[in-house]
């Protein structure tokens, strides 16, 4: 059965993207699958006394917030009347997102971005760019609300890949 991923951490763009999700869902009658991926932490931190750190609780805190944040989904999603999965997982987001849109065949990803440009995106890293490049199905970007309204009409760009068109010449 087709599903549209949609990957989310609980921000207000990953918000957005649920609700662009949710919205195609519901026009074409495809499920949705909620993929929130935390990451395990590792090592010191750079603390000066890393056996003093409570890494249990600050674990505990995380999958307590991404288990949150794909309750928050099933909620919103189930309110829509839009069939629903979730999947709760660790690692490099960008890696499991799409692993997992492969292994349930996902017709559609769907993950939020908040436009920080070239500079910070080198600096924080940029999972929805990771994902573009990555990803074997098309990937819908939702922009952070307040920065898309923001934007001009002039500077908005659609993409095409004219690849397929019958209006291409070999």
């Amino acid at each position: 059965m087709p599903a549209i991923l949609v990957a989310t951490d609980g921000s207000r763009v990953a918000n957005a993207a649920l609700d662009e999700a949710i919205s195609l869902a519901a026009e074409t009658g495809d499920a949705i699958a909620v993929i929130t991926v935390w990451r395990a932490l590792q090592g010191d931190f750079g603390l000066a006394f890393p056996s003093t750190a409570r890494l249990p609780e600050l674990l505990d805190a995380e999958r307590a917030h991404a288990e949150s944040a794909l309750g928050d989904a099933a909620t919103r999603a189930e309110a829509a009347g839009v069939r629903f999965r979730t999947h709760l997982t660790t690692g490099d987001p960008a890696e499991r997102i799409c692993a997992y849109a492969e292994e349930i065949d996902a017709r559609l990803i769907a993950i939020g971005t908040r436009g920080y440009g070239t500079v910070a995106s080198l600096l924080l890293g940029s999972v929805s760019n990771a994902v573009i490049r990555n990803a074997r199905c098309p990937v819908l970007v939702v922009r952070e609300p307040s920065r898309a309204l923001d934007r001009s009409a002039e500077s908005r760009v659609a993409a095409y890949d004219s690849s397929s068109s019958p209006l291409t010449s070999a």
